[in-house]
């Protein structure tokens, strides 16, 4: 059974779905403007800009739910 989620739990998720849909239709050119994406996709222009820079509110810091530091990724890669 699928678990119970409340309105602003699939409001965040549904927000960071967009965001991601957002940043692939620029990644592959399909929209060429960030603010004709965020406009789009209806997400904060702003937060479009700082996704795409690679960068986050907490600035070069990574969220709690990474399993393996960016150097352990980086060598799981080669």
């Amino acid at each position: 059974m699928p678990p119970n989620r409340t309105q602003s739990s699939r409001n965040s998720v549904e927000r960071e779905g967009r965001i991601l849909l957002a940043i692939q239709a620029i990644q592959k050119q399909e929209i060429s403007v960030i603010r004709e994406a965020a406009r789009r996709f209806n997400i904060p222009e702003s937060t479009l800009r700082t996704r795409l820079r690679g960068t986050t509110y907490r600035g070069e810091t990574r969220a709690n739910g990474y399993k393996l530091t960016e150097i352990e990724e980086e060598s799981l890669r080669k």
